[in-house]
This record gives structure tokens, sequence and C-alpha cells, in this order.
């Protein structure tokens, strides 16, 4: 870990869970600033914006700015800026994510999109899924932010995230996403890296979920940490064989530790 200088931050269930930060976390930060390096907060949560995100940092303690956070949100819509002919989309997601494609330079209307974005949306409507569907069936390009099936909260529960809407509209209208942007595709990472200025061989990716944080290390070419701290226990990731992490730890506390012994 010694060489790594870009450090891509998982965050709840690798830095805090739901409200409450691991006590861990702020010698893990300042043992990352201790030898030079760079921290970013990467999240597949595309239902909060980059502000949003610093204030609960900040709230729980972490000196960090809207420039420290990148969210699957941020990298849909640089993608689409780059990719898509036109600038309609059809958005279901909340308000804030709506304001993130707004001040992107997209116009939002369900008349036509070029494209159908769905992210995570905590304030989902039957209207929204409806209008969603038809889009689908009519052939509408479909992207999503992220392929995460559930969210952790508090007290060891979960709420549906945007895979598991993702599996609904799949299953009403038999087609599957043009593109799922978020981890674990690499577009997230190489979209960070650019904006960041890192490098994938001194770039690693922290994370507790081995389908995302794991495998988009993997899919990248960066170095790949797991911590122990969210979805991912031992035992589930001893038992499988599909993802390999680089480096296994059972929290960031002694990610800190292996960095101020290098």
């Amino acid at each position: 870990m010694k060489e790594m200088e870009l450090f891509l931050l998982d965050m709840d269930g690798t830095i805090y869970l739901g409200n409450d930060l691991f006590p861990e976390t702020p010698g893990f930060l300042s043992a990352i600033r201790e030898k030079g390096g760079k921290y970013v907060f990467l999240t597949n949560n595309s239902s909060k914006n980059k502000e949003a995100y610093a204030k609960k940092l900040q709230k729980l303690g972490i000196d960090a700015t809207e420039e420290d956070v990148f969210s699957s949100g941020d990298a849909t819509a640089i993608w689409l800026r780059e990719n898509l002919s036109g600038n309609k989309l059809y958005v279901v997601g909340t308000e804030v994510l709506c304001d993130l494609f707004r001040k992107a330079g997209f116009e939002l209307t369900a008349e036509n999109p070029d494209a159908l974005v769905l992210g995570f949306d905590t304030e989902l409507t039957y209207e929204k899924l409806r209008i969603a569907h038809d889009l689908i069936m009519d052939g509408t390009k479909w992207i999503c932010t992220h392929p995460d099936l559930v969210c952790p909260v508090e007290g060891g529960r979960s709420i549906p995230d945007t895979g598991s809407m993702i599996a609904l509209l799949e299953t009403s209208t038999g087609r599957h996403p043009d593109l799922i942007v978020g981890k674990p595709n690499p577009i997230i990472i190489e979209s960070a890296l650019r904006l960041y200025g890192g490098k994938k061989e001194t770039t690693c990716m922290v994370g507790d979920r081995l389908y995302t944080d794991i495998a988009v290390g993997q899919n990248a070419g960066i170095t790949s940490v797991l911590v122990y701290t969210g979805e991912t226990s031992r035992e589930e990731y001893e038992a499988q064989t599909k993802y390999h992490a680089d480096y296994v730890y059972p929290s960031v506390g002694e990610i800190a530790a292996e960095l101020r012994e290098a």
C-alpha cells in the first residue's frame, strides 16, 4: 500500500454506516495526508449531490469539500455530455440528482427525451416508473447510474437501491439497460482519474462491497482494497472465488497502521 497516492474511498459501509462515523476513519484519513497522498470520496449512491455529501461528512467531523466527492451521478453526467447526441433527459431520481443534470446543461423532459436516466430515487412514485417503462418499451436509450441492489442503513438493515429498480423495469419491459455507469464499470474510475489527476498504478479503490468496489478495481486495472465493516464479511469473502481483492483488512484502521509503518 505504501506506493498508493490516490485513495478512492467508498463511503457507506467503509468510512461510516448510515449516520455513524467509524472510529478508525479520522486516523485513516490523517495517515493518507501524512504520506502525501490524496483521497476522494467515491460513491455509487446517486440520491444526493456533492454538496449534500460534503455537508454530511463535515457533520460527522470530516474535513471535506464538494471537490472531494465524486458520485455515479457525476460520472453519468460526464459520460452523457461526451457521448449523447442531444441534451434531453428523463430522469428517475431525486430532485438533487435532477438538479445535477440541469446544472450539467441538460433539459429534463418526459417528451421524446434522448435518454432515460435511472438513479437511486428515494422519492420514487408509480408515475415515474410508468413513464420509464413506456420510454424503455419505445426504445429510448436507457442509462443507469449504478447497479447496487440495496443501500445499507443503520441497525444492520438495508433499503432497495437502483439495482432493484433496474430489476423491476427489466422484468416489466424485457430490456436490459444500455449502460450502467457506476461501479463496477471502469467508466467511473476513468472519469475520476481524469478529474483528479491520478495514475492507475498508484490509485486504489477502498470499499466493502465485492460486486461493486472490488470488481471495479479489477475491471479498471487499479488496486482493490476490501474492508469488513460493511456488506461483506470475512466468511462471505472466503467462501467465494469470483472477486479477488489485492488487500483485505478488518477496517480502515489497519490500513492506517500499515501506511504509517511504510
